[in-house]
């Protein structure tokens, strides 16, 4: 497994860890479909987030942000779209797209970012 690979997969995992101290339940990670990807899946209440995770070595949220250009933003929304096709009882819950940036590493300091709701469903 190359780095870059590990060290997302090690973002996810913190992501992960910080939405379920905050009470969230991870209802599944890495949701692949034909045309696109949810890093996390994650509900509470009658709340649904599909989360794009992020990582980084600096605190510098603006390229995690600009990452997510609107080819990108498509791909999510299909996928979340597919998603909720395939799950069909989470149809009814309020649909949240976020944004985790971690940045860190694992042997020191983590900090995280939470943006919600950076854009919805019908974008």
């Amino acid at each position: 497994m190359n780095y870059s690979k590990q060290m997302g997969d090690w973002a996810e995992e913190q992501a992960c860890l910080h939405l379920q101290k905050l009470g969230w339940h991870i209802v599944t990670r890495n949701f692949h479909c034909q045309r696109g990807e949810l890093d996390v899946v994650a509900k509470r209440d009658n709340s649904i987030h599909f989360v794009e995770v992020k990582y980084r070595r600096s605190e510098a949220m603006g390229g995690a942000l600009s990452s997510i250009t609107p080819q990108k933003r498509q791909h999510l929304i299909y996928a979340a779209q597919t998603f909720l096709q395939r799950f069909p009882h989470f149809y009814g819950f309020i649909a949240s797209f976020d944004l985790i940036c971690v940045s860190g590493r694992p042997q020191g300091q983590v900090k995280l970012q939470w943006l919600t709701n950076i854009f919805s469903l019908n974008d």
